[in-house]
């Protein structure tokens, strides 16, 4: 963003090897762990069996099985120092992907995969997708939530203290697996708790016209043609994909977490830097914001909602 987004106490600079490095755990040239090292805070990446590492050299060539094929990382430590950079990342078709993906690898064109087992028309079992592997989820959550079978949508209502939350889940093609296509927050007349702000249902898939898009963690969050409102409700590490303020494009924040203002919400800002083409914001090291293909001059506090 511009020098009037950003606080005071901020500057951008580029992602180099003061930002985001890598160190690896090597034992008998096996690698046992590795670990992402940003502003000197390290933080320990997930392993599982069906992860692969080969060392050649200075190179370590990292390829992760995900329900979208292998994904395959490329670390280098030219200097010897024992710190390496990632100098590529690309899917299954080769796509090199060029930045840090904080989502979910489990998903189904960039969207969180869920699946529901039904009988007789009624939901009996919740599973979403992690690791390569449907785990269940609570069905009811003690009677908070309950589901609702539409043709190839399951709809879910689930009962929170400003009223209630109304969750689309679709088959569109068929093959048992829903993703998430819309989400509403509908208010009771006596509310209790933080109340939101934004009650206009918001989708996860775009359209050619204005669209309320809802940005989650998990999920690869991308506009359609037209002005889009993106939708902030929650603090995890979030990824839009075709942010264009020259479109009308708008950042709201409707968090539920007591913001009161733009100014308000600069104070949790800690850092800011540019990866390539991506403006990447950081709330500490647990929330992040990564606008996809925007540079600091392409975006401004006027791009900027604050619902209190």
């Amino acid at each position: 963003m511009n020098a009037n987004f950003i606080h005071s106490n901020q500057e951008v600079s580029s992602d180099d090897s003061s930002n985001k490095q890598y160190t690896f755990t090597i034992e008998n040239g096996v690698v046992k762990s590795y670990f992402e090292v940003e502003n000197g805070v390290s933080e320990q990446e997930s392993i599982d069996d069906r992860d692969t590492f080969v060392i050649d050299g200075k190179q370590i060539t990292h390829t992760k099985q995900t329900s979208n094929g292998p994904e395959i990382e490329v670390f280098v430590d030219s200097d010897d120092d024992g710190f390496y950079i990632r100098t590529s990342q690309s899917n299954q078709d080769g796509n090199d992907d060029g930045n840090d993906d904080n989502g979910d690898d489990d998903s189904s064109g960039n969207h969180k995969v869920f699946k529901f087992e039904i009988n007789n028309n009624q939901v009996v079992a919740v599973f979403e997708l992690k690791n390569g592997v449907f785990e269940p989820k609570s069905l009811d959550d003690n009677g908070t939530k309950s589901y609702t079978v539409s043709g190839n949508d399951v709809i879910r209502t689930e009962i929170k203290p400003f009223g209630t939350e109304i969750t689309r889940y679709s088959d569109a093609d068929g093959d048992g697996q829903y993703i998430r296509v819309s989400e509403q927050w509908q208010i009771t007349s006596n509310p209790t708790g933080v109340i939101p702000k934004f009650t206009d249902t918001i989708t996860f898939t775009p359209t050619s016209n204005d669209d309320n898009i809802a940005v989650r963690g998990g999920e690869h969050c991308r506009g359609g043609e037209g002005a889009d409102d993106f939708i902030f409700r929650e603090a995890d590490h979030l990824r839009i994909e075709d942010f264009s303020s020259n479109d009308g494009d708008i950042l709201i924040f409707d968090t539920g977490f007591g913001l009161t203002s733009k100014e308000h919400l600069a104070r949790f800002i800690t850092e800011t830097h540019q990866d390539g083409q991506n403006f990447i914001l950081n709330f500490g090291p647990s929330v992040s914001i990564t606008l996809i293909g925007v540079l600091p001059d392409q975006i401004s506090w006027d791009d900027v909602s604050v619902l209190s």
